[in-house]
């Protein structure tokens, strides 16, 4: 998008919060990483984004690779739903934009040889859902919606943030 940034840590923590709504969940925390990022004095503007994997409950980052596993199998040959929520802060003007994402994706049926080989082709550790749509042996059959939210960040929703907030 041709936009300067930095990246910056964020000191909120995220969790899963039982009973919400995917949609409400990813907004909730990307605005926690928003407000809580440790950005500079001067810094004006702060965008941050948080990303699930949706079908039927939440699939997270997988925290090893038996669950990663465990998580392919399971959305093989299934649609599921993938939400980015992103927040878009305007320090000096106190305005808080946001917006939600969503993507459906439909998997290939995939046999148990595909999902090692995906795994040791991809870090799944730290991905939603345990796959990347852009890296290694295509396991996605086809989207429906925003590819880049998939990817994490849906440029369609920054670039009418964007256009929201400086207006």
């Amino acid at each position: 998008m041709k936009i300067k940034f930095r990246v910056v840590p964020s000191s909120y923590q995220e969790r899963l919060i039982p009973g919400r709504a995917p949609r409400d969940l990813v907004l909730k925390h990307a605005e926690g990483k928003a407000i809580h990022a440790k950005v500079p004095r001067i810094a004006r503007y702060v965008l941050a984004a948080d990303t699930l994997v949706w079908r039927k409950k939440i699939y997270g980052k997988p925290k090893s690779l038996p669950e990663a596993r465990k998580m392919l199998r399971s959305l093989s040959g299934k649609v599921h739903e993938v939400y980015t929520g992103v927040v878009l802060w305007d320090r000096v003007r106190k305005r808080l934009m946001k917006g939600v994402s969503c993507t459906r994706v439909q998997f290939k049926k995939l046999t148990s040889e595909e999902i090692g080989d995906y795994l040791l082709a991809i870090r799944p550790l730290d991905k939603a859902g345990a796959y990347a749509i852009q890296e290694g042996p295509r396991i996605v059959e086809r989207i429906q919606g925003s590819y880049s939210n998939v990817v994490g960040l849906p440029r369609e929703l920054v670039r009418r943030l964007l256009r929201k907030i400086s207006g």
